[in-house]
């Protein structure tokens, strides 16, 4: 198996179904299911007040984590050397997200409309059993800021696997803002339940590093969407 975690993988870059617990922390209601209805993420001024305490800044990305429901929550700040429509469409290139996302068994595109998607996605992972869902990703703007969202919407994706655990809770979003002339202001905020059992070390404690290796591998990709 490689050598990768659960939530080197979880910032799935997907919006918040209408069946999807809201994504942390979420703006919108949870009956959400049209562009209209679905806000972008607060902005990174307001993670404090929220609950989440700064764990540390390396490579000018800062971690934030919150201990509020199972699983891990977590939300990073990170200045992107692109704008953000550039962004956007890095992280909404899901056929090609294998090629360098760590840990993808499997990546299909199921469903994809003007302002929305539904992909599945399978986990390789490390001592556990993979892990697998099917994400609904919706996207939008509010004036200059552009905004993504996901969440868990199993009942539109495969039936379970045997040996694949399904995730039932899964949801976040990402708020990009411009700053300056080519650059953008990126906030991705996640919640991720591995569900079944998991060692403590294969959450948290590994966290910094595989977000900070995930926006690293982001900035490389980024110049193939000029």
């Amino acid at each position: 198996m490689r050598r990768s975690t659960f939530f080197a993988l979880a910032f799935a870059l997907t919006p918040l179904a209408a069946s999807a617990e809201p994504p942390p922390p979420s703006p919108a209601p949870a009956q959400a299911s049209t562009p209209s209805a679905v806000r972008a993420p607060a902005p990174a001024s307001a993670l404090a007040t929220e609950g989440f305490t700064f764990l540390g800044e390396e490579k000018g990305i800062r971690i934030h984590s919150r201990d509020k429901r199972s699983g891990v929550e977590f939300a990073t700040e990170a200045r992107l050397p692109a704008p953000p429509d550039q962004v956007r469409r890095a992280l909404l290139d899901y056929a090609s997200h294998q090629k360098w996302q760590e840990g993808l068994e499997e990546n299909k595109i199921l469903a994809r409309e003007a302002d929305s998607m539904l992909v599945y996605q399978r986990l390789d992972l490390p001592i556990i059993d993979d892990r697998d869902f099917t994400l609904k990703i919706t996207w939008g703007a509010e004036g200059q800021i552009l905004w993504m969202r996901f969440g868990v919407a199993n009942e539109r994706g495969p039936k379970p696997v045997s040996g694949v655990v399904r995730v039932t809770s899964h949801g976040g979003g990402w708020r990009l803002e411009p700053e300056g002339d080519k650059g953008t202001r990126a906030v991705y905020r996640f919640h991720f339940d591995p569900a079944g059992s998991v060692p403590s070390w294969l959450g948290k404690d590994q966290a910094k590093d595989k977000l900070v290796d995930f926006f690293v591998r982001l900035k490389r990709e980024l110049p193939k969407y000029r």
